[in-house]
């Protein structure tokens, strides 16, 4: 759902110099990781950040649709016959996480959207707009409750043949939630960013988490700034870069599986924030394809969730934050005032990933 780069948040943790902090970047799961992590033993630091690569390359080879030998492509091949035993905890975890998310947000997030993807060229890399009867072709092998799920058993069998779950909505916040309770220690501080979406393990003594919010207009450039609260997690979607134009058109990445189309709402940018990065990659596209109006449901669906969106308003643009934002966010000079009427966080976000 969300591709790589899609998130147009740039996040950065406000520090004071440490005599032990390790930063990396790797190419994984299509896009790149970097994870900084400080310490007061400098090769526990190292070893945290080697956790961290360990842990997004394992969801990846279990997790990736790109790969026929992910044990997600084999339940993809398989689950259309049978029934599936999911083998990877990570795996059943996830999926069921993403399946209850469909029913969570009416549908807006919906894992299966898989077919939606392929049809419009998004994997592989070939985007074309397809024709009406095609589309309703894909969206008749599209919808969360047609997967049955036994948690129990960790077992799913589809309904129709042809379908598909996706992950790519989910899977990156779970890496990084993954990967934060692996190497969560006593005075280890840090952020992992998985392709824009982002954790921190805490916040030094004496500094503060800053998310800094994109210019949809211009995306070199920031808009707002947010402060963070310790152990936050922050996902951005929009469609500031993969995207493609065709007759003067341009269609963004983001399926609307209500439509079968790439979304379209006056939501152009959606940025979410909760304890839990696999929540802030739910909600991130659920309020890109759901729209402003629809918004406060989807909050109170997942309490502790905060939001910052940018929205269509006539000619220009508008920011509509959660109201427990108030006091916490910093518009550029030129730039409006936000306004404060999403839902505020329902309860005191974690200070544990």
């Amino acid at each position: 759902m969300r591709g790589a780069g899609a998130c147009a948040a740039a996040l950065v943790a406000a520090s004071c110099a440490a005599p032990h902090t390790e930063t990396r970047s790797w190419p994984v799961m299509g896009t790149i990781a970097r994870a900084s992590v400080e310490d007061p033993n400098g090769a526990a630091a190292i070893r945290a950040i080697e956790e961290v690569r360990r842990t997004f390359d394992d969801v990846n080879a279990v997790m990736s649709n790109w790969s026929e030998n992910s044990e997600l492509s084999r339940l993809n091949r398989r689950a259309s016959v049978e029934d599936y035993r999911i083998e990877d905890g990570d795996l059943a975890e996830c999926v069921e996480a993403a399946l209850d998310a469909a029913v969570r947000t009416g549908g807006a997030f919906d894992p299966t959207v898989g077919p939606l993807v392929t049809l419009w060229g998004f994997r592989p890399k070939n985007p074309r707009v397809p024709d009406d009867r095609a589309i309703a072709e894909a969206l008749s092998r599209v919808g969360a409750g047609k997967v049955r799920f036994d948690g129990s058993r960790r077992s799913v069998r589809f309904d129709v043949p042809g379908m598909e779950i996706d992950l790519g909505g989910i899977a990156k916040g779970y890496a990084v939630d993954l990967a934060r309770r692996r190497i969560a220690a006593p005075r280890r501080f840090g952020l992992l960013d998985l392709g824009g979406n982002l954790g921190w393990l805490a916040a030094a003594r004496g500094t503060e988490a800053v998310a800094d919010i994109r210019d949809v207009a211009d995306p070199d450039r920031i808009c707002a700034e947010v402060r963070m609260r310790a152990g936050a997690a922050v996902a951005t979607s929009s469609e500031l870069e993969n995207n493609f134009t065709e007759g003067g058109v341009t269609y963004g990445h983001i399926m609307d599986p209500r439509t079968g189309r790439p979304a379209v709402t006056d939501v152009v940018q959606a940025t979410a924030i909760h304890p839990s990065a696999t929540v802030t990659d739910i909600l991130s596209t659920a309020l890109y394809v759901a729209g402003s109006l629809r918004a406060p449901a989807i909050l109170d669906a997942y309490p502790g969730s905060e939001a910052v969106l940018i929205v269509r308003e006539g000619a220009g643009v508008a920011i509509v934050a959660s109201r427990s934002l108030e006091g916490r966010i910093r518009v550029v000079p030129g730039a409006a005032a936000p306004r404060f009427t999403l839902p505020a966080a329902t309860m005191p976000p974690s200070k544990t990933p």
